[in-house]
């Protein structure tokens, strides 16, 4: 296929798609380009088409916010360092300076010392005034290949992106250009779908008022009617509310088994209650009502009313017993990504889901005063984790074996001028007879070229090995942080205490031993391999408390229900491997729990330490119930550490 067509077929679709304001959620057309544009020279037509794809005048708001007046659930820290720059327009160079640093680097060449010039990261610090005074901020260079305005070489240097295309013409953007940009990045528009979480629903709780309520009302109205419960005569709604608490309890929990069940046993319990003789025709019809909205819950619990059922809350080698309100939340990327194998890509755990790059599981537990907790079981990238384990730290920003089809329209049409301009050049040198500069321009479009097919093709075009699909968040530490601080948002809204991450040697251990799952959730101390270093969840947690003003490290959680003094007691053996030591695991773990005694069953009440376990946390402030920083920064610990409770 003919360069011309490849090109012409790759931007037809781009331009076909529509992008959705993050903020907005109304749709967005891309650059059109108008016919005039032909008859410019190449650098009239590089200036107009350095134009973005949303032109929106942006307002001056609070930090994080990208010019928008309403509350996202993230924004960009690097927005707000664009924005510093000021109006008028800047260089390729000048925004290179002002969004990366340079550090000199010692090495050796043939064994005789000497340096180099590399480019880093970013960081600053935010103004008086700012609700985040006195803060520092990092610019990721992960955000800013996820928003195509650059990538980078080896040493740090941007080489491409649309402040790389700026560079090669010579042209100059302004702070609203980056801008958009930024607000364009495809994760300001990831969308969480939720799994579990019925209780959470106001629909759900007012539905389990109202039973208990109507069960209270029966109870005085029928006070001599009683009822056969685990072979004791009771009276029969008292005993009718201890099975809707439990229904209560397994809804919370996603527990499906035992909602099967209760549901059946209250079913039989109110039919038999209806054909007593001693009932009244009034409380027959209170029991139909009360029956009409048991349906209704389960209903619910099994994916109606708009709730999706739990999915993996049984797989227990990587979900812990014993919490409460067990949930999932898939996040997804719900538009095509042009130049992957599949637009839209149906993967790994949540099938159904298209483009569904990442999720995280959890659930709820208490501490020893009674504060609730958001533990976290998994995070996981079933879209990212085989792609991050093939490109090494340089290859993943390079932009070659992985490229970022967002807004690359504007660099490729940058692209074909120029190589419509160097192509009239190379005509005109071979009519003057100047082979050196021919030479040099055929040079010129070698690359032109080379980087307009890497574009569109995919096989084996870079070390003869394949290119990989594009999904943003890349690095593990990038969608951990996303999911961090998605949950530290919902915590903070739902009255939450903490949000906590279940350590290695309580949970991740079950699937074996993983160096990965060990240095990416730790231990409850926040160490990571062999307990040295820091691990990736708690470290991600300490930098969140020290931008969010708060405090990350050990408290003790639950291991199930405090209010149900009877435990199901179960031990896990782990050995370690022999390069770790060949140390073992020797951990409880509660099976179920119950309010009366049952065979088998051990009394631990709450004052019992062996009710709890240490795990790692970040304490949730009312502030993080607004907007959160994306992406994570790099460098700097917090030094205010919890003491164990």
């Amino acid at each position: 296929m003919a360069l011309k067509e490849l090109f012409k077929r790759g931007i037809s679709s781009l331009l076909k798609r529509k992008k959705t304001d993050p903020v907005s959620g109304e749709s967005q057309k891309l650059i059109t380009y108008t016919p005039e544009a032909k008859t410019q020279t190449a650098r009239q037509l590089a200036k107009q088409d350095a134009q973005l794809p949303v032109k929106v005048d942006r307002k001056i708001t609070d930090d994080l916010l990208m010019g928008e007046t309403r509350q996202p659930a993230f924004g960009s820290s690097t927005y707000d360092w664009v924005m510093r720059k000021g109006p008028g327009k800047y260089s390729a160079d000048e925004w290179i300076d002002h969004l990366t640093s340079t550090r000199k680097v010692n090495y050796k060449v043939f064994g005789k010392p000497t340096t180099r010039i590399e480019r880093g990261p970013k960081r600053f610090t935010y103004d008086k005034g700012s609700r985040f005074a006195g803060k520092e901020a990092t610019i990721n260079k992960e955000e800013l290949f996820d928003t195509n305005l650059a990538t980078f070489d080896d040493f740090g240097n941007i080489t491409g992106g649309l402040i790389g295309a700026a560079k090669r013409f010579g042209l100059k953007l302004s702070a609203q250009d980056i801008g958009n940009m930024i607000k364009m990045n495809p994760v300001n528009r990831l969308k969480p779908v939720e799994f579990g979480g019925v209780f959470t629903s106001p629909k759900v709780d007012t539905i389990f008022k109202g039973l208990n309520s109507k069960l209270d009302d029966l109870a005085k109205t029928n006070p001599e009617l009683t009822i056969r419960y685990s072979n004791d005569i009771a009276p029969a709604f008292k005993d009718t509310k201890r099975r809707l608490e439990g229904l209560k309890r397994a809804i919370q929990t996603g527990d499906q088994n035992s909602i099967a069940k209760l549901y059946v046993n209250l079913r039989a319990d109110l039919s038999d209650l209806k054909k007593s003789v001693a009932i009244s025709q009034n409380s027959r019809v209170q029991i139909n009502g009360v029956l009409g909205g048991i349906d209704e819950l389960v209903r619910i619990s099994k994916g109606g009313g708009n709730v999706r059922p739990v999915k993996y809350q049984n797989e227990t080698s990587y979900t812990f017993q014993g919490g409460n309100n067990y949930r999932e939340t898939v996040f997804v990327l719900d538009e095509p990504i042009i130049g992957n194998q599949k637009s839209m890509t149906n993967m790994g755990h949540y099938g159904d889901l298209k483009n569904n790059l990442f999720h995280v599981r959890y659930d709820t537990r208490i501490t020893p005063d009674g504060k609730k907790a958001m533990v976290i079981h998994e995070i996981q990238s079933d879209a990212n984790q085989s792609i991050a384990k093939q490109l090494t730290a340089k290859e993943a920003f390079k932009g070659e074996r992985r490229i970022n089809p967002f807004q690359k329209d504007i660099e490729l049409d940058l692209l074909v001028n120029s190589r419509t301009k160097l192509l009239r050049d190379m005509d005109d040198a071979i009519a003057k007879n100047q082979f050196n500069k021919s030479r040099a321009i055929s040079d010129d479009l070698k690359n032109v070229n080379q980087q307009i097919n890497n574009t569109f093709r995919r096989g084996s075009v870079y070390n003869e090995r394949s290119k990989f699909d594009y999904f943003p968040l890349l690095d593990a530490d990038a969608y951990g942080d996303y999911a961090l601080k998605f949950l530290m948002n919902k915590a903070a809204k739902e009255k939450f205490d903490f949000v906590a991450v279940m350590p290695f040697n309580k949970l991740h251990f079950r699937q074996g031993y993983k160096a990965g799952n060990e240095r990416f959730y730790g231990y409850a101390n926040g160490k990571g391999i062999d307990k040295r270093g820091q691990a990736v969840m708690p470290q991600l947690m300490k930098k969140a408390a020290k931008f969010n003003d708060s405090k990350a490290g050990t408290i003790k959680l639950s291991l199930s229900d405090p209010k149900k003094p009877y435990k199901e007691v179960m031990r896990d053996n782990f050995t370690y491997p022999e390069s770790k030591g060949g140390k073992k695991i020797i951990s409880d773990y509660h099976e179920t729990a119950s309010n009366a005694p049952m065979k088998g069953y051990k009394l631990i009440q709450e004052n019992d330490p062996r009710l709890y376990f240490d795990a790692f946390a970040i304490e949730v402030k009312p502030n993080m119930a607004y907007t959160q920083k994306l992406y994570k920064s790099e460098g700097g610990l917090v030094v205010d550490i919890f003491k164990t409770l």
